[in-house]
C-alpha cells in the first residue's frame, strides 16, 4: 500500500486533518456495517486529537475504542494511557462509545494478558488505528533491543507484553500481527527529529520500519509540541 505524507504547518492543522479523517472512516464503517471501531495512541503527541474526537459529531454508541499500548500501571496513575483516553477523549459525544481498556488485573500480568486477548478479539481488522512514534524508533510499546518486542513479530496473538527502556518498564501492546490487520493504519508525528528516524527506521531496523508499508498516510508537522 502507498504511503502518502501529509504536512502540516502547525500542530493543530495537524490535529484537524487526521480528526476529519478519522471521522469519516468511522462513518464509513458506521454506514456500511452498523459499527465500527478505534484503536489510539497515549502520549503527549495524540492530546490534542483527543479532544477534537470527543466531540466528533458520529454516533459513538456504535463504536468500539481500545488502546493501542499500555504501561501496566494502575489507572490512577499519571503514566497511564487509559487515564489520558478518560480525560481527554471519553467525554462529551465520545463517552457514548465502548471503552476496552489494557488494564483488567494489576496484580497478575499473565491473567490480565489472557483478558486482553479474549477482549481485543472485536480489533481484527479495526477499523481505524493511530500510532505514534518515539525517538528511539518504537511504536506501540514496541521497542528497539527489547527480546519481546521482536518475539512480537513473530505471533499471531492480538496482544503482547514488552519491556520499555525506562519506567514504567512492563508494557501491554498490541502485536503487529494485530495492528497490520487494520483497514487505516495511520501515522502521527512531530519535530524533525522524528522525521529523521522515520526516513531511516527501515534501513536501520526499527519496529516502526516494519509497519511504514501498511500505514494509510503520515500525518507531520515540523513542529515541536
Amino acid at each position: 500500500m502507498a504511503r502518502r505524507m501529509n504536512r502540516f504547518e502547525s500542530k493543530n492543522e495537524l490535529d484537524l486533518a487526521l480528526f476529519n479523517r478519522i471521522m469519516s472512516d468511522l462513518s464509513h464503517a458506521i454506514m456500511t456495517k452498523n459499527y465500527a471501531t478505534l484503536l489510539l495512541s497515549g502520549g503527549s503527541t495524540p492530546k490534542g486529537l483527543l479532544k477534537l474526537l470527543s466531540n466528533g459529531n458520529i454516533d459513538w454508541s456504535k463504536v468500539t475504542v481500545g488502546l493501542v499500548d499500555e504501561r501496566f500501571v494502575p489507572v490512577s496513575s499519571d503514566s497511564s494511557n487509559e487515564k489520558l483516553i478518560r480525560d481527554s477523549f471519553l467525554i462529551n459525544k465520545a463517552k457514548k462509545s465502548t471503552f476496552i481498556p489494557m488494564v483488567f488485573q494489576i496484580n497478575n500480568v499473565l491473567e490480565n494478558l489472557k483478558s486482553i486477548e479474549r477482549a481485543y478479539s472485536v480489533f481484527k481488522t479495526c477499523d481505524v488505528i493511530v500510532l505514534g512514534m518515539g525517538e528511539d524508533g518504537h511504536t506501540a510499546s514496541l521497542f528497539p533491543n527489547d527480546l519481546n518486542s521482536e518475539l512480537a513479530f513473530e505471533t499471531t496473538d492480538l496482544v503482547v507484553l514488552t519491556n520499555a527502556p525506562k519506567m514504567p518498564i512492563h508494557r501491554i501492546s498490541c502485536s503487529p500481527f494485530l495492528l497490520n490487520s487494520a483497514s487505516n493504519l495511520y501515522l502521527m508525528i512531530t519535530g524533525r527529529k522524528k522525521k529523521l528516524i522515520l526516513d531511516k527506521a527501515i534501513e536501520l531496523n526499527l519496529p516502526l520500519g516494519e509497519f511504514i508499508p501498511q500505514i494509510k498516510e503520515i500525518y507531520y508537522t515540523d513542529k515541536e509540541l
